[in-house]
């Protein structure tokens, strides 16, 4: 199971401009259809006629009260329900439906027919633990299992106690645990050392004899095991047991059901050593650090049609400070003359990171011939910082790359004469909806 935190943005547009909801697709809004494009939620979808197609797009929610405003959020299975709200949002499920009451939607519940909200799959073979016949995946029946949570397909058992080596603390039954025993596969209640073969057993040779390694066939002297379930780490699946397999999970070592990643740079806030929003999935090391000095981003890239009209982004490293920018063009294809409207002003409001223009001079382009633009972003404190009084001042860019105006892409929304909306293909931020960072 994968889980993953879900940023909304909220995007100010003129009530006249907004068209009817599509009523039989609720990723459409007019003809703009699970736009913008976002990595995660968004990843991989492309705009077929107006319907959004592939690895998931965007959905929108809601209007506000005035409704001067829209919100979208990211809907990963593409089936109209926000990720926040929807019991499977890596797997399509529109009705929603949950056989067992478990929060978990039945078409993607390891136990759909068992209550088990943790959906703990220790072996990692889709069955959750609650109802797992083989619950180790050693090919032996949890019923007749001699150590039904611990893989022991040969099912030893040298003392014949009914439990198997690797889950009996004393192997040989002679009264000293195995982890004192000098022989623990050989009876020596004297615990003398012995030159029997048995007292020597290591078939990963990392010197932890095999009747009590955590991981027998994998070398691990140190028998690290972070989720105390005699498993070691090295070989445990689920190493910090939090129902999400390493591979999926962004902090294997901390559990994280929730798998938060406020700053969105892969790094689970369980196990992040530092907040660093990423504005640009491409380049995370270009990331907008809030106890750094001023920095603004431009967005990094993105990719549109030919005669779209595209609002340019501004993040900045400071939230409801006062900005003066300019934005300029700086290498186009030959033939093209097109020019930024409105290429200069100031900003005073953020939503986390991102600025909101004035709504009658947003700086927009247009690109007019295929082929590569460079665009920059030059920035001013119009008040001098606290902290870094010095660096008032940043310079950020946006590469564009125009494709032929019948190619499909879900990487911008256009602006036309219906108003104006703000396109975040080139962008994977993601406006957690725990702000525990100011």
């Amino acid at each position: 199971m994968h889980a993953r935190s879900t940023w909304a943005v909220v995007i100010t547009i003129a009530l006249w401009s907004v068209p009817a909801l599509a009523q039989d697709n609720p990723e459409c809004l007019g003809s703009n259809c699970g736009q913008p494009r976002e990595e995660g939620g968004g990843g991989g979808g492309a705009c077929v006629d107006g319907v959004c197609t592939g690895g998931g797009c965007s959905v929108w929610v809601a209007y506000t009260d005035d409704g001067k405003t829209l919100a979208y959020t990211d809907d990963a299975d593409g089936d109209g329900r926000a990720d926040t709200t929807d019991n499977c949002p890596f797997a399509s499920n529109r009705e929603q439906l949950d056989g067992d009451g478990d929060g978990v939607g039945d078409g993607c519940d390891s136990c759909p027919a068992m209550s088990n909200f943790s959906q703990l799959d220790s072996d990692g073979d889709s069955a959750g633990d609650a109802c797992d016949a083989d619950l180790d995946g050693d090919g032996v029946l949890n019923a007749a299992d001699l150590c039904s949570a611990i893989p022991n397909a040969d099912q030893r058992d040298t003392d014949g106690d009914g439990f198997g080596d690797v889950c009996d603390a004393d192997d040989d039954a002679d009264g000293l645990l195995d982890t004192v025993d000098t022989c623990p596969l050989l009876a020596n209640p004297d615990n003398r050392p012995l030159s029997d073969a048995r007292c020597n057993a290591d078939q990963d040779a990392d010197n932890v004899s095999d009747s009590f390694d955590n991981c027998v066939a994998l070398q691990n002297p140190q028998q690290a095991d972070l989720d105390g379930d005699g498993r070691g780490d090295g070989c445990d699946l689920d190493r910090d047991d939090d129902g999400i397999l390493n591979g999926a999970d962004n902090c294997p070592g901390a559990r994280n059901r929730g798998q938060w990643d406020e700053d969105a740079d892969g790094s689970g806030d369980a196990c992040d050593p530092r907040y660093c929003v990423v504005v640009d999935p491409s380049n995370k090391e270009d990331c907008l650090d809030p106890n750094g000095p001023f920095r603004v981003h431009g967005g990094g890239q993105v990719t549109l049609k030919e005669g779209e009209r595209f609002r340019l982004p501004l993040f900045a490293n400071r939230n409801g400070a006062a900005i003066e920018y300019v934005w300029t063009v700086t290498r186009r294809p030959p033939g093209s003359r097109a020019a930024i409207e409105s290429p200069e002003g100031v900003v005073t409001q953020s939503n986390r990171w991102m600025y909101a223009y004035a709504q009658t001079t947003p700086p927009t382009f247009t690109a007019d011939v295929d082929g590569e633009y460079a665009l920059q972003l030059q920035a001013k404190l119009v008040f001098a910082d606290r902290v870094y009084p010095d660096n008032r001042t940043s310079t950020s860019s946006l590469a564009m790359h125009a494709l032929d105006g019948d190619a499909a892409s879900c990487s911008a929304v256009p602006l036309d004469a219906s108003g104006f909306l703000l396109g975040l293909g080139l962008v994977a931020l993601r406006l957690s909806r725990r702000h525990r960072r100011a």
